[in-house]
């Protein structure tokens, strides 16, 4: 009898979806207990720095592509430090987030808070003011204190749908390059 009730829950969920499809109506994915996931979830395009001295300043660029189909806006992401990325001390009153990509200069998106994560205080959350549409493209900025030494550091990102009971989803893992300052 579950499995008849799963199979019913499902067959509901994917009529639904194709019933908005065929209507036109583009509408996130909800699971049978309310939460809500994306149709399609959003990209890490990049992660990037023109800043790869060890010891110095850095801006850490992470680009994220919302596609047409998402099914809904992108309301927040988390940015997840691995390994030796957790070391690194990020200013996070300084964090920026610009439409389009990297080094392009695009008009701002307000953020509306940007802090650490109660259960991985490496973890760092960013909230932008109004959600990033489908078919747009957002550069989120990290400034660092400083480079830490030369290596590969790797970061996790997550996106989180709009709206209460968004599930995050992995958009993708980024790579920054930090080099050696040797005079």
């Amino acid at each position: 009898m579950k499995n008849f009730s799963q199979i019913l829950k499902i067959s509901a969920l994917a009529v639904g979806i194709l019933g908005s499809t065929a209507a036109g109506a583009v509408e996130a994915a909800q699971l049978a207990d309310g939460r809500v996931i994306f149709d399609r979830p959003p990209t890490l395009v990049e992660a990037t720095t023109y800043d790869q001295l060890a010891g110095f300043g850095g801006r850490y660029h992470f680009v994220i592509e919302v596609p047409d189909d998402a099914g809904e806006p992108l309301e927040a992401i988390t940015i997840m430090p691995l390994d030796g990325a957790r070391n690194i001390v990020f200013k996070l009153d300084s964090t920026t987030a610009q439409q389009g990509v990297a080094y392009a200069n695009g008009p701002e998106i307000p953020l509306s808070s940007v802090g650490g994560v109660p259960e991985n205080s490496d973890n760092i959350l960013v909230v932008f003011d109004q959600p990033v549409q489908p078919g747009e493209t957002a550069t989120v900025t990290l400034q660092t204190a400083y480079n830490p030494w030369g290596g590969v550091y790797i970061f996790g990102v997550t996106g989180y749908p709009a709206g209460d009971g968004g599930v995050g989803q992995i958009l993708g893992h980024g790579r920054i390059q930090i080099y050696d300052n040797s005079r």
